[in-house]
């Protein structure tokens, strides 16, 4: 990008994307993050497996984050030097709002959807933010309600030619006029300085990938305790309270592993649509591979993607096809994935123009490493009283994480669960400043802090619900996660 085409952009945006594109073939996105990240606090690795197998085009590898949002004491506070105009001090979700909002970047033709922005994370507790419910449950964790890094230097690897495309986003920190040659001179220092250290060899990171092993964790309930809750979900549930409630447990290991090591065997094993890495500044490492889609807004387009209804996976093909005949037949699943289903429908009908709600693609099976699910697309149009971050606060959290109708389900998810879902069941994802929001749901996913890696999965619990099976779906679903931290522990190099 020249200086005269920059100004032009800077004339009504306030973080322009400059970038140059590199021929890269023998790279791979976790050298590259190697290279550029250098393990440093406000990085990031996004990555993307269709079904579990083929590649997506782009992996997006953070190097640099000049500030980010968090949250202390109930209120937005910036880690970092934030630029001029952001707010603080206020209720986090209305300064993520008008941070949003506030901050703009130009769409240019031939670089990928994410060029900068805020990526990061919004817990599933946010929601006491968006709905009213007690305070019953233990917080145990301390981890911010949302994090969102303001993305400064990133790499985008494209697959599809083998080329990296280097972006600095020249930021007006104080909002004057005489930054702007300022900010696209320090830019394009940036720039040289990335592709330097892309030619930086690095130490050879060959790894023996070791046995499978069976982790070792401890549960913050045993088996017949969780048993017990969703006896008494089924209580509620027969008693009217609710179609769905969704119970969950949670996993904690012990790790000495790198963050990176974990999500290598992770993308190893486990390779979904939203695979990730953080590392934010305030020790907490976040690793996952999450199947589910929470909102995807790219222009006014608005999809999710409910997923509900579980089988674990058999290493014996014929054995897999017939499971999953089997759960597209069953009508306990197949009522609670249409439940579902309407769910989002109705959530999007909040925000999207009438007439614009459908579903596009309705029940099929999606398989992964350990289990596959039943899966449904509904899309809409966004209204025109509607901004892109009403969709996520619309949706959130997924009525597959709490249940239906979700207010009332959410407040019999805080009598039972004994301690705050903290990161579980919230968003991880990005908003762009063109105005593209692309989130997933916080699943197969462990939360990383003082040598103790957290796992939680749940169970969507209905009136003809098996106790006993929503315990083993729960650990069904955590297993892949669990695994990869063990043969992280267990990596030689």
């Amino acid at each position: 990008m020249k200086i005269e085409e920059f100004r032009e952009y800077a004339k009504s945006n306030n973080v322009i994307p400059v970038y140059r594109k590199l021929i890269a073939d023998g790279e791979t996105p976790v050298n590259i993050y190697k290279k550029l990240a250098h393990n440093r606090p406000g990085t990031f690795l996004l990555e993307s497996a269709e079904h579990g197998g083929v590649w997506s085009r782009y992996s997006f590898i953070g190097a640099h984050s000049q500030t980010s949002l968090t949250e202390k004491d109930g209120a937005a506070v910036w880690i970092g030097t934030p630029p001029a105009g952001v707010p603080v001090g206020m209720d986090p979700l209305t300064a993520l709002r008008l941070t949003v909002a506030h901050l703009k970047s130009p769409k240019i033709e031939g670089l990928p959807t994410l060029t900068g922005g805020l990526v990061g994370y919004m817990g599933y507790d946010a929601v006491r933010r968006l709905e009213k419910l007690p305070e019953l449950s233990r917080k145990d964790i301390a981890l911010p309600e949302i994090t969102f890094m303001l993305t400064s230097d990133l790499a985008v690897m494209d697959h599809s030619d083998g080329t990296i495309i280097l972006i600095a986003n020249a930021i007006n920190w104080d909002g004057s006029d005489q930054r702007i040659d300022e900010s696209y001179v320090e830019a394009v220092a940036r720039l040289d300085r990335m592709q330097n250290e892309l030619l930086t060899p690095l130490a050879g990171d060959v790894a023996q990938i070791p046995a499978r092993t069976a982790p070792e964790f401890s549960r913050n309930l045993s088996s017949e305790e969780f048993i017990t809750k969703v006896e008494i979900a089924k209580e509620e549930i027969r008693a009217g309270e609710a179609f769905q409630i969704v119970i969950s447990q949670r996993f904690a290991m012990d790790t000495k592993a790198d963050a990176l090591d974990i999500y290598r065997m992770l993308r190893l094993n486990n390779p979904s649509p939203y695979m990730y890495l953080f590392r934010f500044e305030d020790g907490y490492d976040v690793v996952g591979s999450s199947p589910e889609a929470l909102v995807k807004v790219t222009g006014i387009q608005v999809m999710v993607h409910p997923i509900a209804g579980t089988r674990k996976r058999s290493a014996s093909i014929e054995e897999d096809i017939r499971l999953g005949e089997e759960l597209l037949a069953d009508p306990k699943e197949r009522a609670e994935h249409l439940m579902l289903v309407d769910l989002g429908r109705n959530d999007l009908g909040r925000v999207c123009a009438p007439g614009t709600v459908e579903v596009i693609d309705f029940m099929h099976i999606e398989r992964y490493s350990h289990v596959m699910h039943i899966v449904s697309t509904v899309i809409g149009k966004l209204g025109k009283n509607s901004a892109p971050i009403d969709a996520l606060f619309s949706v959130f959290p997924a009525g597959t994480l709490s249940g239906a109708p979700k207010p009332r389900a959410m407040e019999i998810i805080e009598s039972l669960e004994p301690t705050r879902r903290a990161l579980y069941g919230g968003a991880i994802g990005y908003f762009d400043f063109t105005g593209n929001i692309d989130t997933c749901i916080a699943i197969r996913t462990a939360l990383i802090h003082n040598g103790v890696a957290y796992v939680q999965a749940g169970a969507g619990v209905v009136a003809d619900s098996d106790p006993a099976s929503e315990n083993e779906e729960t650990l069904n679903k955590a297993a892949a996660v669990l695994g990869a931290i063990a043969a992280a522990n267990e990596l030689k190099k």
